[in-house]
């Protein structure tokens, strides 16, 4: 981890507290200079940190939607960062030490979506990675987005009171528009060059303003920030997301969890199109099997079995 990312763990480590400029030169083996630089530079990257002339620093959050003591409390054994912006919080948890992690933000810089593309992630999201040890083979890794997508939605039905529906592969749906993407990455031990753990990444927009092309395509829960402190337990659903997510790897090989991924989806019985290496075709989706593959039956009969890779699917117009 960098200096710079370092310091920015370390504060979020300390939030009941300040912590001193030396201090945190001595743990950072850097100049008092060096870390007043890296603050200012923390700052302009949206980070709110309080400063006080010889008593130090202090991360705190814009938003009250989250707590951080009240989650890890109810987390116990997870390393919960809680940001108000940072570039991706999925390459923030790859970095990490920790084996469990949990990383929060209302906005990303540069947040990730499949296929190498950019995921728009404005201030009004619930931006959440989580960091999972790999306890499971690699076949079973790629139920992963599958899994996750099932946690999502009982955690929004449930919290929030939200009927969802489930978009294969990585999609949920809010009357019939996207309002959260999940992206699941591997991470690679340095020393061992082997897959060590995985981080799932989720983005819910819970009160994000969409310019009118993105409308016309996604949507938020709610309409703004006040209306989501009203009436959301943003920390409740968090909590939610990971013990959901959590008891279904637990439970693995059992996949019966499907059965409620097949009774939510989005695509079932509907004519879409099929985008794969630089061709595309229509079909009418037939089921999602026991591996959590798109079945698919072109207009020619012929059933196409797909896996996520390099696909996209678009609801037939």
């Amino acid at each position: 981890m960098k200096g710079k990312e370092h310091l920015l763990h370390m504060l979020g480590e300390s939030r009941e507290r300040y912590v001193s400029g030396q201090e945190l030169a001595k743990n950072l083996a850097i100049s008092r200079a060096a870390v007043w630089k890296a603050i200012e530079r923390l700052r302009d990257e949206g980070h709110l940190i309080e400063g006080k002339p010889k008593v130090g620093y202090r991360l705190i959050s814009m938003s009250p939607l989250f707590d951080w003591q009240a989650l890890s409390s109810a987390l116990p054994g997870w390393d919960v960062q809680l940001f108000d912006t940072i570039d991706s919080t999925n390459r923030w948890a790859k970095a990490l030490d920790s084996e469990r992690a949990v990383v929060i933000a209302l906005a990303q810089s540069a947040g990730r979506g499949r296929l190498g593309r950019s995921f728009y992630s404005p201030r009004g999201g619930l931006y959440l990675s989580l960091r999972l040890p790999l306890t499971f083979d690699l076949g079973q890794a790629m139920l992963l987005t599958s899994m996750a997508s099932v946690a999502v939605h009982q955690a929004l039905m449930h919290v929030a009171g939200k009927r969802c529906t489930i978009k294969w592969v990585n999609d949920l749906y809010y009357q019939e528009k996207k309002v959260c993407g999940i992206l699941t990455e591997g991470v690679v031990g340095m020393e061992s060059g082997l897959l060590s753990s995985v981080v799932v990444g989720i983005g819910i927009n819970l009160f994000t303003v969409l310019d009118k092309t993105l409308s016309e395509s996604a949507t938020a829960l709610y309409q703004s920030e006040a209306e989501a402190i009203s009436a959301l337990d943003a920390n409740a659903l968090v909590i939610e997301i990971v013990r959901s997510l959590t008891a279904l790897i637990a439970a693995l090989p059992d996949r019966s969890y499907l059965s409620y991924y097949r009774a939510h989806s989005l695509l079932i019985d509907r004519v879409v199109t099929v985008h794969q290496h630089g061709s595309h075709f229509d079909g009418r989706v037939l089921a999602i099997d026991d591996d959590a593959h798109l079945v698919v039956e072109d207009r020619q009969g012929q059933v196409h079995t797909l896996s996520s890779a390099e696909i996209s699917i678009r609801l037939a117009r």
